[in-house]
């Protein structure tokens, strides 16, 4: 590999796909004009998990084991481990670990910040080391799924923030556009792509329009995207899981909820939560291992000591596993199981052709349009979404020589370079708007000001309201400014602000408006949206003596 450039003058930027299993890190070589994904610990996929245990030099204060370790440590310790933090950034529950009888509680933000700051420190010992370069990373690129909500994406920034970058360093970018560029790099011809972005625990859909231009650099545009937030290799796991968990239930005649730790059946709460951590884990083998067999085997020797010995054999086939029913809630909230509850293998790999449907409709397009699929992710390597894809669209799956489980983060690099050296041409991805944005007003209407597939300059997308507010009481001096984001658009007339799929991103109020009777005081609302999907929204009264306010959605959350 060549030595990486260092004329640039806002330091180094390292790619990051923080992954809900994995996560994996890349930088781009400018002598060599190519990526080069940087081994974590002996490897280019590092398990997005961390360990707590109580320092041995200062009892007041917890050391952190990091990936494989971690992930390992899960058995033993799963009270003070913590794995798929990234299913937790966007919600307000605090995440908390047990470590020797003690509780601690950290922000989601805290813990993703702790294992991206691992990241950071490992890839800055490898650039010292191996490359023999000064200086550390100052800035980074971090993908987030396209269906990310607002939140998301700001507690992901807080977490690169925390994690060590420079906060004006720190760039937003969709998993599927970055996973495109790594496709799209050695590219010769105009195509129309779909992205298969089948992780961990999110799934992306996304549709990409490439053209070559003059200079054969390809120019990329995202036509339409769709995904699911919580649908991903981790549900799978959960119906294999399931399975399993049935066959234990026989065994003992449903006599010991592993997921009830308060209840008296006789197993400690420490060995419920060891025998959950193992029940996973093995869940997570026998899937991969049915990848590549008819059937597999199931040993769990001893599952439970206490107050009986437990042991686990069981041969499970490919077709069982396939077809199975998920039926318990396996620790999952009421909100998740009720949306897995009854759900098989095929049942989850057929509502991805279902959001790769709503995708082509947005788009415009049919099945027949798509010139290549490009698989991203490591469930997308299951065999059998696969024969799903030949299936809809006549065709193989783009047969790449890259891992999909490093693509994203390859991406990530190509971006890296881009806003290092703005100036070196190379592959361009034309942003654009993901879900629809506005207000709320009068009857607790959603009225719409930023559309779905809006193209964001580099600059940033500005949007004015078409219509003024107006106050809807006499004389008042405030109106409440209330950010919506739709984030399952409906083609009707009046949306609601408390119909399934609107979130509340912000509210402010502006204060100090002139008085009059009621509709007489207009006020102008102004949307601002980067081009890592971040909103600010502006509102000013339009009277001579008015006022005026900012609200930046992505730091003020309620």
């Amino acid at each position: 590999m060549g030595i990486l450039g260092l004329d640039v003058e806002r330091g180094l930027f390292l790619g990051i796909d923080f992954g809900t299993t994995n996560s994996v890190v890349s930088i781009y070589d400018f002598k060599e004009g190519d990526v080069h994904t940087i081994p974590i610990d002996g490897s280019n996929v590092f398990p997005t998990a961390i360990q707590f245990e109580i320092d041995p030099e200062d009892p007041d204060k917890l050391s952190r084991i990091f990936g494989i370790q971690a992930k390992e440590a899960a058995i033993i310790y799963p009270e003070s481990t913590v794995l798929s933090i990234k299913r937790w950034l966007g919600s307000d529950e605090k995440v908390k670990i047990q470590v020797e009888d003690k509780e601690y509680e950290f922000e989601p933000e805290q813990i993703a910040g702790e294992i991206i700051g691992y990241l950071k420190q490992k890839a800055d010992e490898h650039v010292q080391e191996e490359l023999n370069l000064a200086g550390e990373f100052s800035g980074c690129v971090i993908t987030v799924p396209a269906n990310s909500t607002d939140k998301q994406k700001k507690m992901t920034k807080e977490a690169a923030k925390l994690a060590g970058f420079d906060e004006e360093n720190i760039y937003l970018r969709l998993e599927p556009a970055a996973a495109a560029i790594s496709y799209a790099v050695n590219e010769q011809k105009d195509k129309k792509v779909l992205v298969y972005d089948f992780g961990g625990g999110t799934f992306d859909a996304c549709i990409l329009n490439i053209q070559i231009d003059e200079e054969d650099e390809p120019n990329i545009s995202i036509l339409s995207t769709y995904g699911d937030n919580h649908l991903g290799g981790n549900d799978i796991d959960k119906i294999m899981m399931d399975l399993i968990y049935e066959e234990f239930k026989q065994m003992t005649n449903g006599e010991i909820d592993l997921f009830n730790l308060d209840t008296d059946d006789g197993v400690s709460k420490r060995q419920k939560k060891t025998a959950l951590v193992r029940l996973q884990q093995m869940a997570t083998q026998a899937k991969e291992r049915l990848s590549s067999a008819k059937s597999t085997k199931i040993v769990l020797a001893p599952f439970l000591q206490e107050p009986k010995i437990v042991n686990l054999n069981m041969e499970v086939s490919k077709e069982a596993f396939m077809h199975h029913k998920r039926v318990n809630a396996l620790g999952d909230p009421a909100e998740l199981f009720e949306k897995m509850e009854g759900k098989s293998v095929e049942d989850l790999i057929q509502h991805t052709m279902t959001i790769i449907d709503e995708c082509l409709a947005s788009a415009k397009l049919e099945a027949t349009d798509i010139d290549e699929i490009f698989l991203v992710g490591g469930s997308s390597t299951i065999p059998h979404v696969q024969e799903k894809i030949k299936e809809k669209f006549g065709k193989d799956p783009f047969k790449s020589k890259m891992s999909p489980a490093l693509s994203i983060s390859r991406g990530a690099a190509y971006y890296c370079n881009m806003i290092m050296m703005p100036t070196v041409r190379g592959p361009i991805v034309h942003e654009k708007t993901i879900h629809p944005l506005g207000l709320e007003i009068a009857g607790r209407r959603f009225m719409e000001i930023v559309k779905e597939g809006m193209d964001i300059p580099k600059d940033g997308l500005i949007i004015e309201a078409e219509k003024l507010l107006t106050t809807n009481f006499d004389y008042v001096s405030s109106m409440a400014i209330v950010v919506y984001e739709n984030t399952k658009p409906k083609t009707k007339e009046n949306v609601y602000v408390y119909e399934e799929g609107m979130k509340r991103l912000a509210g402010t109020s502006l204060r100090g408006i002139p008085t009059a009777p009621r509709g007489e005081e207009k006020v102008k609302v102004m949307f601002h949206i980067g081009q890592d999907n971040m909103l600010k929204v502006m509102a000013k009264s339009m009277s001579t003596d008015g006022v005026e306010t900012e609200l930046s959605v992505d730091e003020l959350y309620e």
